[in-house]
């Protein structure tokens, strides 16, 4: 049988990863974005603002899923958190992979 533990400790290490799994494309949207010059209309690069929210959106869940988890092992390991803690990293990694879908759309085929 695996401990709850041992599930939360894997879910708190995986979701710290896809963090910044994240950062990396956001990186990328960053770099993208300062690419142009300062003259770009802005029909140009809102595209690329809009993507850097949706990433940074992500990057932030990713981190409430941290603090999560976090808050689960300082109480102890009370049963309300636990579902908790695994609903909102299942949640997580549809998150992150539509927002790393989203960015490499972005920045591939525009």
């Amino acid at each position: 049988m695996i401990e709850p533990r041992d599930v939360v400790l894997a879910i708190l290490g995986a979701s710290a990863a896809l963090a910044g799994f994240v950062l990396v494309f956001l990186g990328v949207i960053i770099a993208s974005y300062q690419s142009y010059a300062g003259a770009v209309p802005a029909q140009v690069v809102t595209p690329y603002q809009r993507t850097g929210g949706v990433l940074f959106v992500s990057f932030g869940f990713s981190l409430v899923t941290v603090v999560v988890c976090l808050f689960w092992l300082i109480l102890g390991g009370p049963s309300a958190l636990y579902g908790w803690t695994i609903g909102l990293f299942l949640v997580q990694l549809v998150a992150v992979f539509l927002a790393a879908g989203w960015a490499t759309r972005m920045v591939l085929w525009k």
